[in-house]
């Protein structure tokens, strides 16, 4: 049975939790925004209709962290609040519990979980692929950007190129371009192309699948399958093409599939990934149905931690939001280092946030349960 007081309850919980995931939201998304304001809009030239999409696409990437968060911090300020003010003391003295006192905001957690879990599962795998498309239709839509020079164009996948400068003819001085692995970042380029003077088409098709260049004093450098560094001199090459079009042959990353997707791949692997890149889309998988249940987890600790601090001021609510949190974030991020290391106990280590918060939580409602 629905009291009065669980309305005013979940009223105040969820007014709050709306409050601050719009805050932090607004906070990431904006963030991440100004991460790459340099690569959007001065290397890219795109627009304000191209920053309002790419907000969209990011808002649910965001949502996964600041959806717990923001419900954290929620619990914290209502049950801190309440507490302070002795309601909850007036609450125990009518013969209510805490647990059934907790019981409202303890379902509301289960909600977001669930909406966490649809989030983490779907919505979020799809934004981000969805995010690299659309920086990846920007740069074909004028290809002429990859020549600007003083500025490291790094769109295309696998590609870094710096042009030193442009004359007044067109022509570009000081050209260089790199063939890195991005899946070992510190690792040495594949190759190198340096040019001192380069000549670009007259036009440049917006679209196209290469752009056709003029080398003159150019200097190549690649390994050859043996790891062999070989290197060539020419006075002249022409053409040179410098590719747009992103390798079709390449496999998704793991967070670029939602968990549909990933589950058809395990189930019928490609002959060309081993088990330890496998181990990469088992592991992605469990970490969102795990990640999800921490507005769960966090509202199970912090219901009793709000009671007994008896705090009313915000910024102590904030203050211990952020720390329950970034310990509960910790866990994920080493489960995710161990992977490589150990991979059945970084899957195991990724469940242990949550066994933990369960502990610790009926730990400390029993503990305020005696102190009540």
């Amino acid at each position: 049975m629905i009291r009065k007081f669980d309305r005013y309850l979940i009223r105040q919980v969820l007014a709050t939790t709306i409050f601050a995931v719009v805050l932090l939201s607004g906070v990431l998304v904006f963030g991440n925004i100004f991460k790459q304001i340099h690569e959007i809009l001065v290397e890219r030239g795109a627009g304000i209709s191209f920053l309002w999409i790419f907000s969209i696409q990011l808002l649910p990437v965001s949502l996964v962290f600041t959806i717990p968060w923001g419900f954290l911090a929620a619990v914290l300020l209502v049950f801190g609040r309440l507490s302070g003010d002795q309601e909850i003391n007036a609450l125990r003295s009518s013969g209510m519990s805490l647990v059934r006192i907790a019981a409202p905001v303890i379902l509301i957690g289960l909600a977001l979980s669930i909406l966490c879990l649809w989030l983490n599962a779907t919505v979020s795998p799809r934004s981000k692929g969805n995010l690299k498309q659309m920086l990846y239709n920007e740069l074909k839509s004028d290809p002429n950007r990859l020549l600007d020079p003083s500025v490291v164009q790094s769109r295309l996948k696998g590609q870094r190129i710096y042009i030193e400068e442009r004359d007044k003819n067109n022509s570009l001085r000081g050209f260089h371009f790199y063939q890195i692995d991005d899946e070992n970042p510190g690792s040495l380029p594949l190759a190198y192309v340096y040019a001192d003077h380069v000549v670009p088409p007259a036009e440049i098709i917006p679209g196209s699948d290469r752009i056709d260049l003029r080398l003159t004093g150019a200097y190549l450098e690649k390994y050859n399958r043996d790891a062999n560094l070989q290197s060539a001199w020419a006075d002249k090459i022409e053409p040179w093409a410098l590719p747009l079009e992103e390798d079709e042959k390449r496999r998704p990353k793991p967070k670029h599939l939602d968990n549909g997707q990933i589950a058809e791949l395990l189930n019928d692997p490609p002959e060309e990934l081993n088990q330890e890149a496998l181990n990469k889309y088992s592991f992605e998988a469990i970490r969102r149905y795990s990640f999800s249940l921490a507005p769960l987890a966090l509202c199970l600790v912090g219901i009793p931690l709000a009671l007994t601090s008896r705090r009313k001021e915000s910024s102590a609510g904030i203050g211990l939001s952020l720390l329950v949190a970034f310990c509960y974030f910790l866990f994920t991020i080493l489960a995710k280092e161990m992977q490589s290391a150990n991979f059945e106990a970084s899957l195991a280590s990724l469940w242990l946030p949550n066994i933990i918060c369960l502990g610790l939580g009926i730990i400390l409602f029993q503990r305020a349960t005696r102190s009540a």
